[in-house]
Parts: structure tokens; sequence; C-alpha cells
């Protein structure tokens, strides 16, 4: 059993405190005269430390010298973060900005728990079963014009499990299989997927170790992620390589 409470901080950077972005600029021609905007992002000399206080509990269960399971529990409390806060349109130069400043008008909660098990069935064959559960809660101020959370919130999978197998074969051979399963995350559209990996490897001698893998074998391609900072997603295809290893 074992237990532990944490404190952590990020003060903030440069870019925080200082920098301005123009990271768009369009016209719109109608109605006359046309106008031209410019969407800005800047930084905030009044920007505070975000602030964490971590809660973690865990405990390590033994029925036989052959099996354990691995029970995790935590409870993540955070202040002062970050939010993208929309302001007033000013005209400057010519243009009409649209701007909007990094401020910490959000507080917010993660917590869950990860189980991990390890059974040896025999000498050569060892089976790994894990899980964890997430789940993100995040609180805007009153006053915030932020959509900050539905980002954070909805960006990272609440389910996550993964099943291997390890078995040593006669003449040197090592053959592992792996499947996952990862949830949806809603805000990026992007679907809950498996993923299944198998690996053979081979010692011809102690320094030297051959393998061929394949990645991703369920399916030609999935997406994992979706657009972010206006980059379009990519798919993660299925692929199969080799490896040599020398040790000296």
């Amino acid at each position: 059993m074992d237990s532990h409470i944490a404190r952590a901080v990020r003060t903030p950077s440069r870019a925080n405190e200082d920098m301005r972005l123009n990271y768009v600029i369009y016209s719109v021609p109608f109605p006359p005269p046309p106008t031209t905007y410019v969407m800005s992002f800047s930084g905030d000399r009044d920007f505070e430390s975000e602030e964490l206080v971590a809660y973690e509990f865990g405990y390590r269960f033994l029925p036989t010298d052959h099996f354990s399971i691995d029970i995790a529990v935590f409870y993540n409390v955070y202040d002062n973060l970050q939010t993208n806060e929309s302001k007033d349109r000013f005209s400057e130069n010519g243009y009409l900005v649209i701007p909007s400043q990094v401020e910490n008008r959000m507080d917010g909660e993660t917590y869950g728990v990860e189980v991990t098990t390890n059974c040896d069935i025999t000498d050569r064959w060892n089976l790994t079963a894990s899980y964890s559960y997430l789940q993100i809660q995040l609180h805007l101020d009153a006053s915030s014009r932020s959509t900050t959370e539905d980002r954070y919130e909805d960006s990272s999978p609440h389910n996550q499990l993964c099943l291997k197998s390890e078995l040593n074969l006669p003449y040197n051979l090592e053959f592992d299989q792996l499947l996952y399963y990862v949830d949806n995350l809603s805000f990026q559209n992007t679907k809950n997927y498996f993923r299944f990996d198998v690996r053979l490897g081979w010692h011809p001698v102690e320094d030297i170790h051959v393998s061929i893998c394949g990645q991703n074998l369920l399916d030609n391609q999935h997406q994992e992620f979706g657009q972010s900072s206006g980059a379009n997603f990519t798919e993660v295809e299925r692929s199969v390589y080799g490896k040599i290893t020398w040790n000296f």
C-alpha cells in the first residue's frame, strides 16, 4: 500500500506574458467598403502560475507467486488554469482586429483509476492486462468568454485497455502479441478503435537480436487524433518492419 500528496506549479512563460501573434488575415468585400480582419492572440502581464495538488493511492495484491494485481487511484485539483479569452474588437493600421488573450479563468479536477494484472501462466508464457479510466472536469469563471474547457475535457480518452502476451519459444524465439482499445475523443470527432500488434524475435547468439513486427493489423488505417491548430489529422496505417540489434 502506498499513498502520495504532491504539489506542482507551472510558472508563466515569456509567451504567456509578452507574446502577440497575428495568425489569420482575411478580407470581406461586402457590404462596401471592403473590411480586412486580423485574428490576434496575445499574452498578459498579469498571467499567474497554474497550480496542481495531486493525491495518489496505490495497492498491490499478490494472491500467488505467479499472479499480481496493482491498483492506483488518483485525484488532481487544478487552479488558475489558462484560458483564451475573447476581447473587444478594435481598429489598428486600417485593419479590424479580433483579439484574444491568455488569462487564468478556469479550475478543475481530474480523477481516475489504473488497474494492472500480471500472470505467469508457465515459465515461458506471461500475460499482462491493464485498464485505465480518466475523467476531466473543468470549470470556467462566470466572467469567462472562453470555450477552452470543451477542448480539454473531450480530447483525452475516458477508457483505455491493453492486453499483452509474451511467449518464449524453443530455439531462442520470442512471440509477443498486444491488443489495445482506446475510447473515442468527442471534441476531435475521433472514433474509438482497437489496435493489434505482433512481434517475432530470435536470438541466434547472445548479443544479436533479430525481430519482425506487424503494427495496426486489424485495419488498413485508423484515426487517433483530430484536427489541431489548423493542421489536418493523419491516420495511422498498417505496417510491417524488421530490426536487427547487435550489442557489443
